[in-house]
């Protein structure tokens, strides 16, 4: 090939990444540029190198046509001439088989669904993402972002949600999908804290089912740091709360649901977070060296989870994902000395 023609060709390839949108057409390239020069320009202010200037790729600017005729009439042909370019693709085939929920199925049927939804929420916590961290426009308006954020979080639940339980199903069904996992994950450091604390508490209440759900996709874990800031500012009755969502014995199940919290990391791991902040919690009040219910709650569910560990085999126990160092001192004020043996030896 001459220059000439190779020249063509990469301009041909280039053609087709235009895009009057790249935060959102080409978000992962853009996602890793900017990270990219943001950890250069660290080492840069560090005098760990030189100012380089990085290769970014540059496409070629084309003027996109308002109207484009995608149908060509030859004169004398039978029939009509379909084209395409890379500004006017050919509609992909749909791989999604099209039938009554009798041949497809309403299991299937109801996954698409959900994917759908995922899919269209996605959009919307882009523009949020995006009216953040674009530093090129207008600074982002607090209340335009709390309202997209708020519009985003009733999305999550189902148009028929008349109850609490009807609610939760919605977020239950986005939470069974991996994707699902990391919307809510992203989304949760843009809510405000009663709504983060409602979808925590939704989580801690289900987290059996979630933790069944997730053995395929291995994507709880994605959950945990934005739960975790947002249980750092829970107050003691939220907190409270969560935990007896937690411990609950599901309606028609027999299985304890601790042990089943115990032996997954993203549950264990939940649950410690959980207890070290209550431990933060009642240590810097003094009113709760006065008997009352709260107190004795707390005092309950401490007793239940060090009696769940210690009869756990250590095999079984799942690894955290961070151990607070205030939870061994909580057991120890609260269960004799031979319980507190029988849980250093499994949580080291």
């Amino acid at each position: 090939m001459s220059q000439k023609e190779k020249d063509w060709v990469v301009k041909m390839q280039m053609v087709q990444l235009q895009s009057e949108n790249p935060r959102l057409d080409d978000y992962y390239y853009q996602e890793y540029y900017r990270k990219l020069e943001k950890k250069q320009a660290e080492e840069e202010r560090l005098g760990r190198r030189t100012r380089v200037e990085s290769l970014k790729l540059v496409t070629p600017y084309i003027q996109k046509a308002e109207a484009y005729e995608s149908v060509v009439r030859i004169k004398g042909s039978l029939g009509q001439v379909a084209v395409s370019t890379c500004f006017n693709p050919r509609r992909a085939i749909d791989a999604v088989p099209h039938g009554t929920q009798e041949q497809t199925g309403a299991t299937s049927s109801q996954r698409l669904q959900i994917l759908c939804r995922i899919e269209k929420m996605f959009l919307q916590l882009l523009e949020i993402e995006e009216g953040q961290q674009d530093v090129t426009s207008q600074p982002c308006d607090p209340e335009q972002q709390s309202n997209q954020a708020e519009k985003l979080f009733q999305a999550l639940k189902t148009h028929e949600q008349n109850n609490l339980e009807e609610a939760e199903d919605g977020v239950l069904q986005v939470l069974s999908i991996r994707k699902g996992k990391a919307l809510i994950a992203r989304l949760l450091p843009f809510l405000p804290q009663d709504r983060a604390v409602s979808l925590l508490l939704t989580i801690t209440r289900h987290l059996p089912f979630l933790i069944r759900r997730d053995v395929t996709d291995q994507a709880l874990h994605l959950l945990f740091n934005p739960l975790s800031k947002c249980i750092s500012h829970l107050t003691f009755h939220e907190l409270l709360q969560g935990l007896q969502g937690l411990m609950q014995l599901p309606p028609g199940c027999s299985e304890r649901p601790v042990p089943v919290v115990l032996q997954n990391q993203f549950g264990i791991s939940l649950l410690y977070t959980l207890l070290s902040h209550g431990e933060q919690l009642v240590s810097l009040d003094s009113s709760f060296e006065e008997p009352n219910s709260d107190h004795t709650a707390w005092t309950d569910m401490v007793v239940l989870t060090a009696w769940e560990i210690s009869q756990m085999p250590t095999a079984c126990l799942a690894e955290p994902l961070t151990f607070p160092s205030n939870l061994l001192p909580l057991f120890c004020r609260h269960v004799d000395k031979q319980l507190v043996q029988q849980l250093e030896a499994r949580m080291k």
